[in-house]
């Protein structure tokens, strides 16, 4: 009993160590702007809000993770969307347990 305790404690610690956001695929290419390029012509898409822990989980990840994680889940909502990129909209959040990005998909072409 204490081995089976011992064993799902570490898996459950385990867990927590990095992003639960996976970069899919299909996002690699989706790119992330503090502002949208001028040599861009875009189409607004959607607002959306990449997060990454919560106030279970975030003493065992690293800031770095959380940031990767939260990324990977804005790439990852804007390709659902239909979206090629990203601007980060300014925000003061003030969490301690998590990473958030609030950010305007786009989808872009080079201007002709």
């Amino acid at each position: 009993m204490k081995n089976t305790m011992f064993i799902l404690s570490s898996l459950l610690l385990l867990s927590g160590c990095s992003a639960k956001n996976v970069l899919i695929p299909e996002a690699k290419e989706v790119r992330i702007y503090q502002h949208l390029p001028d040599d861009l012509q875009c189409e607004y898409k959607d607002e959306i809000i990449g997060s990454e822990a919560n106030i279970w989980d975030f003493l065992f990840m690293s800031n770095v993770d959380m940031t990767k994680g939260s990324r990977a889940d804005l790439r990852n909502q804007a390709v659902n969307l239909g979206g090629n990129s990203v601007e980060i909209q300014p925000a003061d959040f003030m969490y301690t347990t998590s990473t958030i990005f609030v950010g305007h998909v786009y989808d872009c072409k080079k201007k002709k």
